[in-house]
């Protein structure tokens, strides 16, 4: 009877083999969450996200955030139905989005879209992992035609009509800070202003503001959500 070598080429092929296994990481599932940004009255209050052959049900709401879904791991093309399809696949022309492999916390904007008859939204996928969107900074969204110019504290900015920016800690540490937001619509000779305040700054909290339309005025409203991953963080000074 031999005794077999461990020196041999396919045992040691082998044994690197499960070594590389054994070290490199997992990757991590992506969390998503997702809010109807100013929706008409009658739209769903769910939504049903088609990954593949699974089928994941996810809530609608219009003043926060929903709860948290979690999608699975790896690149991923998710389509969106009001109701489980009687086929395994997509529908044509149902909406849908791409999820990057390395997202691990993602936020859903889902905006009206009447002409879509599989779902009446557009979805926008927001990446709100840690390095992207960290902790204390603010998020804003322009949905309306007039150009925000706005100051957080110690931070300025200036979002465009139909765009996005980041705004970072207004202060260091947790605590009150002066929030001054203006508008300008084409032609303006003088921005108008929207909000003169003092808000409360948690430094374990993340924001997200919209700047949307209202039906019959001029100036558009201002609106946001907190966003708390960790509610033991957003405790710490």
């Amino acid at each position: 009877m031999t005794t077999p070598s461990f020196s041999s080429p396919s045992r040691i092929v082998a044994l690197a083999t499960i070594f590389i296994l054994a070290v490199v990481p997992a990757v991590a599932a992506c969390k998503v969450k997702a809010i109807f940004v100013q929706p008409p009255d009658a739209v769903p209050e769910k939504a049903v996200l088609v990954v593949g052959q699974k089928f994941l049900d996810i809530e609608l709401p219009q003043r926060n955030f929903s709860p948290v879904v979690e999608l699975p791991a790896g690149e991923l093309v998710v389509g969106v139905l009001a109701s489980k399809p009687a086929a395994a696949e997509l529908p044509p022309g149902a909406p849908s989005f791409k999820i990057p492999e390395t997202w691990t916390d993602c936020i859903l904007l889902f905006f009206h879209d009447p002409t879509n008859k599989l779902f009446p939204a557009k979805v926008i996928p927001v990446n709100a992992s840690g390095a992207n969107f960290p902790l204390g900074h603010t998020l804003i969204f322009n949905v309306s035609p007039a150009t925000i110019q706005a100051k957080f504290g110690t931070e300025s900015v200036r979002v465009a009509p139909g765009k996005s920016a980041t705004v970072k800690e207004p202060r260091s540490g947790s605590g009150e800070y002066l929030i001054a937001i203006d508008c300008a619509y084409p032609g303006d000779k003088e921005p108008t202003a929207l909000a003169r305040s003092t808000w409360q700054h948690e430094k374990g909290a993340r924001q997200v503001l919209f700047v949307t339309p209202m039906q019959g005025q001029k100036l558009p409203r201002v609106w946001g959500v907190l966003d708390r991953p960790d509610p033991e963080a957003s405790r710490r000074p």
